[in-house]
């Protein structure tokens, strides 16, 4: 719905409300529109007060019953009509002149007839009738809608809107009184076919539409989100989105959290969300996660959502998930999405107060540093964990069985990750565990890189130690495995590093093999 659609809602309103006060009998119709809160509600222009008073004087004449009936059937019906907003309209113009033909301009994106309307129609079309429409508390919502303009929470919105200008403000409010009419009720997330949600949808895909806001589909958050225009049109609102709009997300998302957060375009808006907010609405949003992080986190999507958790959330929150997480700890480690929610939880926790995973993790190092997905865990393991003893014990249990964990495809990075970031003895540890099989080791293709990082950051002792055990490894006689080396796919690469950091002897004996190789 572009401008004009958007303001028509509004316009019809007048219109309507008109003949809902002739029906009802209602004498203080026009005290209540001339009222100074009304007029800025529905956009503040002169054309609307002269539109509804005209209706209300023409009512009063006896002269013009017959007129009056004729006119009120050439009332633009919602759908079939709009009302240009852009179209300057003097207070005496007539309402013909600034309804226009809506069908074919927009027949792709009609409006739907509200029941409301048609009923009150209905009702004031007969001259007889003097009752009060039955729908007279949703008629009461209608009007209510347009009066909350001016106590809106979202005050800051308003503010800006109303200095812009009123057309800016009615247009703000359009869909939202649109929405009033036809029940305001939220939509169940788990219906694709929505009529209310996928009218909205269409409003978003309209280029014409680029002032709507966060505030707009106020009512229709998680069925948006769960539409992936609509996840990205609230992604993109959220950047620039006001403290009210970010509380109205807030209240409608965390009934339905543990629902989104186990879809695709939902969790984005949600991880997108948490950034975002007053801490309070996003700490009750994380209470409604308690008791669920572990089934959250064995799941693809909801996985992420438990990661973004972490990284938002206070000390005792992190606590509860992390205490959670603990009671099934390796099935977590060992799973292709719970690990990532271990790891976060390793990172963004401080070390003291999850010392009960790290004490779980002893005992256990070959294992996971064997697992595919463990191997990071344990990687993490050794970057946050700060307690001595922790840390003593379990890099212990990874140097007794290093030879092994060297060659695997998973354990090897583990053993780079000591050799990298561990200490100095550790390192000569290794080294001496790789005496006498590191030309064996440099022809493999997971341990060749355990060499190569020795290498690179192993001590002058280490790398001589090293380099000399590769340059004799021939009994003197070096040309024959080093010229093997050179021309291995994996062995070339330790060749090549080793070159980085030999001394000016041994860089002599590998230039004379290979210039006695070249050919």
């Amino acid at each position: 719905m572009d401008n004009k659609g958007k303001s028509k809602a509004i316009d019809d309103y007048v219109r309507t409300a008109s003949q809902f006060h002739r029906s009802s009998g209602i004498d203080s119709g026009k005290e209540i529109w001339e009222d100074d809160a009304a007029t800025i509600a529905l956009g503040s222009r002169q054309r609307d007060r002269s539109l509804f008073l005209s209706f209300l004087d023409e009512q009063d004449d006896p002269k013009s019953k017959e007129e009056s009936t004729l006119h009120n059937h050439k009332l633009p019906q919602i759908g079939d009509t709009y009302v240009d907003p852009f179209q300057h309209v003097n207070s005496s113009a007539s309402t013909k002149s600034v309804v226009k033909d809506y069908t074919g301009l927009h027949s792709q994106n009609p409006l739907r007839n509200m029941d409301v309307i048609k009923d009150l129609r209905a009702q004031s079309s007969s001259s007889s009738s003097r009752s009060v429409p039955s729908n007279f508390a949703n008629m009461m919502a209608m009007h209510e809608a347009c009066l909350r303009v001016l106590i809106d929470p979202d005050q800051e919105l308003s503010c800006r809107l109303w200095h812009q200008s009123p057309k800016a403000l009615k247009n703000h409010y359009a869909l939202v009184v649109e929405m009033t009419c036809s029940g305001g009720n939220v939509p169940n997330i788990n219906a694709p076919g929505n009529s209310q949600v996928n009218s909205i949808l269409q409003l978003i895909k309209n280029p014409v539409n680029h002032s709507m806001r966060l505030i707009n589909v106020k009512g229709h958050v998680p069925s948006l989100s769960a539409d992936p225009i609509g996840s990205c049109f609230i992604r993109q609102k959220l950047d620039e989105a006001t403290t009210g709009e970010i509380v109205m997300l807030y209240k409608e998302i965390t009934p339905h959290i543990l629902t989104l957060a186990t879809d695709a375009f939902p969790t984005y808006v949600i991880q997108k969300l948490l950034e975002h907010g007053p801490a309070v609405y996003f700490r009750i949003l994380l209470a409604n996660l308690m008791g669920h992080v572990l089934d959250l986190s064995l799941h693809l999507y909801g996985c992420r959502v438990i990661q973004k958790a972490f990284e938002i959330s206070d000390i005792d929150q992190q606590i509860e998930m992390a205490t959670e997480l603990d009671s099934n700890l390796f099935k977590c480690i060992c799973d292709q999405h719970a690990n990532h929610a271990i790891q976060k939880c390793m990172e963004c926790v401080q070390p003291q107060y999850i010392q009960f995973i790290y004490r779980r993790l002893c005992g256990k190092a070959k294992m996971l540093s064997t697992h595919p997905y463990g191997c990071h865990v344990v990687q993490k393991m050794l970057e946050f964990c700060k307690d001595p003893q922790i840390m003593d014990r379990f890099i212990t249990e990874i140097l007794d069985c290093v030879r092994e964990l060297s060659v695997d495809p998973y354990g090897n990075y583990v053993v780079q990750y000591i050799v990298e970031h561990g200490g100095p003895r550790h390192r000569q540890i290794i080294m001496l565990k790789f005496a006498g099989r590191i030309v064996q080791m440099s022809h493999q293709k997971h341990s060749s890189k355990v060499i190569e990082k020795c290498l690179i950051y192993g001590s002058y002792h280490d790398c001589k130690l090293l380099i000399n055990e590769i340059l004799s490894a021939g009994g003197g006689q070096t040309a024959d495995h080093l010229v093997g080396m050179i021309i291995h796919q994996y062995a070339n690469c330790v060749v090549r590093q080793m070159i980085d950091v030999v001394n000016d002897w041994q860089f002599k004996v590998i230039v004379d093999v290979h210039r006695l190789n070249r050919d």
